[in-house]
């Protein structure tokens, strides 16, 4: 990348660990010291009645729509487990590029995926625009955004939101990593959701968050970045699309010294 290297970086790596895989090799390729820990606990739902109920009829809906991976993963593993199939009939929407993969590499089609991979890209698209009468099922985790549930009701489409993980925050020590930070070996803090950096914020404590005044944070989304700020932490760099190629562009710029983009 235009010779700017992160040899010998250490970047903390906050997503679950087997969401974090791309973004450890991308590190790794590039040189840097990878930090992984997790601030965010995915579980399965408590009550699977929700799901299951939406596995039954999803012959019913016009759209599916799977918020991540997360809803992917278990989604359609619970799908598996109980011996049913995908129908023909429902369209298939992705929040982004990942949660497409994942569903691809369940064997499913993927009939949208915005330009923009957010919520908000989603909403652009045109084919969710007149939606007026349609039925739709927006497979997600416990407290997640509204903005697709509100916006396409507000649309006119008849919305289920289909529960489908929970999300809580790790019991993991803070301790090596605070000393790792204490001996500068600590670089940079990379955030995947507001969630994500609202648990880390919590988890590392009174003596972390003051770290972090002088931390580079890199975030995914100006959503993720307003959660930073909002905590009064400087604007983090922001990745330019939200995929693990985006955060690793947005390490780069950090790296090669310039400013964040409001």
């Amino acid at each position: 990348m235009n010779g700017i290297s992160l040899q010998g970086k250490g970047i903390v790596v906050t997503r679950p660990r087997a969401q974090a895989g791309e973004m450890l090799t991308l590190l790794q390729a590039q040189g840097a010291r990878p930090i992984l820990f997790p601030a965010v606990q995915i579980e399965a739902p408590e009550n699977w009645q929700s799901l299951d109920d939406a596995l039954h009829q999803l012959v019913a809906y016009d759209w599916v729509i799977f918020s991540s991976r997360n809803a992917v993963a278990f989604a359609l593993s619970r799908l598996q487990s109980r011996n049913l199939s995908w129908p023909t009939g429902p369209r298939i929407a992705a929040v982004g590029r990942e949660t497409a993969k994942a569903l691809r590499e369940f064997g499913l089609q993927v009939d949208l995926v915005p330009r923009r991979f957010s919520s908000e890209g989603l909403l652009e698209s045109p084919e969710l625009v007149a939606v007026q009468g349609q039925r739709i099922a927006l497979f997600a985790g416990d407290q997640g955004r509204e903005l697709l549930e509100k916006t396409l009701g507000e649309r006119g489409a008849v919305i289920d939101k289909v529960l489908c993980y929970r999300r809580g925050i790790p019991g993991a020590n803070p301790t090596p990593l605070l000393h790792a930070w204490a001996r500068g070996e600590l670089d940079a803090v990379t955030v995947t959701s507001p969630e994500i950096f609202n648990n880390f914020y919590q988890m590392v404590g009174g003596l972390g968050q003051r770290w972090l005044k002088n931390t580079p944070i890199i975030a995914i989304s100006p959503l993720t970045a307003a959660a930073v700020t909002t905590v009064g932490l400087a604007a983090p760099w922001i990745a330019p699309e939200a995929s693990a190629a985006g955060m690793l562009a947005a390490l780069m710029a950090w790296a090669q010294g310039l400013e964040p983009v409001a």
